[in-house]
C-alpha cells in the first residue's frame, strides 16, 4: 500500500535518483560522502521502502503591489517527478492535493510552478500569469549615446544589483525579494565562462559570451530610468562588435522597444508561471485599496481544496479588506483557476470576463472588485 510521507537524510540518494530520472536522463548519481537533508521541504509517494513519485515546495516571499506590506509569502512548487512504470496512478494528485493543506499550513496565500504541461497544472488550478519576451536583439543596430555604464567585479557589483534590482522589480507580482536573490551565484563563472557586470546609475545588465556563433547571453537586464536604459543600450552595442546578437528575457511592459525598434529583433512572448490563490479568504485580507468602502458577494469553486469552496462576502472599510463565508446570493462567480489569475493581475479581470472566466451577475460588483484587484504586471527572474 502507498505512504505519503516527507522526504528524510535517509530517502536523500533515492530521491536524486528519481530527479535524475525525470530531469537528468537517467545519470548516474553518486551516493553523498555524508548524510544530506533535503534541501527544501519533499514529500515522496512510496511502496514500502521504494520511491515512486516526489514533489518539493519552496519557500519564496515576493513582492505583491496592493498587499498590506507589499510582500508574500509564495509556495514555489518544483521537482514533481514520478518513475515512468508508476505513472498514471494518482501519485501526483495526491502530493499536489497535500501540497496545498502544507501551504496553508504554513501561511503561504499564493503558489507558482513552471509547467510541463499548462493543462495538467490547470486541472489543479494553476493558470498561466504574466507574460514575458524573449528578444534577440541586433546588437550594432542599438542605439548609440554617451558612455555612462562601467564593469565591477562581481564582488563590488553585488550591492549595486541588490538596490537597482529592489527598485525595479517591486513593481511586479511574483518577482523574489531582494533579500531572496542569490547575486553571487547569478555572477558565477559557469562552464568556465565569465560573467561579466555592467552598471549604471539605475541599472545594470549581466552579459556572457557565446559558447559557439550564437547569441551572446543577457542573464539579466534591468533598467529603471530612461537614463540608464540609453546607457546600457549604448554598452550592448559596443558588444556587437564582437558578437552580432543578444538574447535577453525582459517583462511585457518593458520600455526598451521604445528606445530601439529593427526588422531583426525577435520577440516570443511566453507566460511567466503558472500561479494559483492557496486560500482565498486569506489572500484577500492580505490587500489593501484606496477605494471606498463597499461590499459584495463571489463565489468560488476549488475542487482540490474544499476551504476554498463557497461564497464570500468581500467588504472594503476603510481601506483594508476582509472576506468572510456567507448565504447571499453570489454577484459573480469563479472556479479557483479564474480567481487565481484574476488575483495575480495578470491576465486580469477584464480579459477573463471577455474569455467568458467570469461570471457576472452584478456589474456594480464586477465594478468593485476590479478596483480592488488590478490589472498589474507580473514578472520573476528566477527559476526553481
Amino acid at each position: 500500500m502507498s505512504e505519503l510521507r516527507l522526504l528524510t537524510s535517509a530517502d536523500y540518494l533515492a530521491h536524486r535518483q528519481l530527479m535524475s530520472h525525470a530531469f537528468g536522463r537517467g545519470g548516474v548519481v553518486e551516493p553523498p560522502t555524508e548524510p544530506k537533508e533535503p534541501s527544501k521541504e519533499t514529500i515522496g509517494m512510496f511502496e514500502g521502502e521504494e520511491i515512486y513519485s516526489a514533489l518539493t515546495t519552496c519557500p519564496f516571499t515576493v513582492y505583491w503591489p496592493g498587499a498590506v506590506i507589499g510582500e508574500l509569502a509564495m509556495g514555489g512548487i518544483a521537482g514533481v517527478a514520478t518513475y515512468a512504470e508508476a505513472r498514471g496512478q494518482g501519485h501526483v494528485d495526491r502530493l499536489l492535493c497535500e501540497s496545498l493543506v502544507r501551504m496553508r499550513e504554513a501561511g503561504q496565500l499564493v503558489s507558482a510552478l513552471y509547467p510541463f504541461a499548462f493543462s495538467f497544472y490547470g486541472h489543479y488550478g494553476w493558470g498561466w500569469v504574466g507574460e514575458k519576451y524573449e528578444v534577440t536583439l541586433p546588437l550594432r543596430e542599438l542605439p548609440a549615446s554617451k558612455r555612462q555604464a562601467k564593469r565591477l567585479s562581481a564582488e563590488a557589483a553585488v550591492p549595486h544589483l541588490a538596490e537597482v534590482y529592489q527598485s525595479a522589480a517591486s513593481r511586479y507580482r511574483g518577482a523574489f525579494t531582494a533579500g531572496s536573490r542569490n547575486f553571487p551565484g547569478l555572477l558565477a563563472a559557469d562552464d568556465k565562462r565569465l560573467t561579466y557586470a555592467y552598471v549604471t546609475e539605475g541599472g545594470y545588465l549581466l552579459w556572457r559570451y557565446p559558447s559557439g556563433d550564437g547569441a551572446g547571453e543577457l542573464r539579466e537586464y534591468i533598467a529603471a530610468t530612461p537614463e540608464s536604459e540609453r546607457a546600457l543600450l549604448a554598452l550592448l552595442r559596443d558588444l556587437g562588435v564582437q558578437t552580432k546578437r543578444g538574447a535577453v528575457v525582459l517583462p511585457a511592459d518593458t520600455t526598451l522597444l521604445c528606445h530601439s525598434m529593427h526588422w531583426d529583433i525577435e520577440l516570443k512572448m511566453q507566460p511567466v508561471f503558472m500561479g494559483r490563490v492557496v486560500e482565498v479568504a486569506t489572500a484577500l485580507s492580505a490587500l489593501r485599496t484606496a477605494q471606498s468602502d463597499c461590499a459584495f458577494t463571489l463565489a468560488v469553486t476549488d475542487s482540490h481544496a474544499d476551504w476554498n469552496t463557497g461564497v464570500w462576502k468581500v467588504r472594503v472599510e476603510g481601506g483594508r479588506v476582509s472576506a468572510s463565508r456567507t448565504t447571499q446570493t453570489a454577484q459573480l462567480t469563479f472556479d479557483i483557476q479564474s480567481f487565481s489569475q484574476a488575483f495575480w493581475g495578470s491576465p486580469g479581470l477584464e480579459r477573463l470576463r471577455r474569455a467568458g472566466r467570469v461570471v457576472v451577475h452584478d456589474e456594480g460588483a464586477f465594478t468593485q472588485l476590479s478596483a480592488l484587484l488590478p490589472s498589474t504586471p507580473v514578472m520573476c527572474w528566477n527559476h526553481f
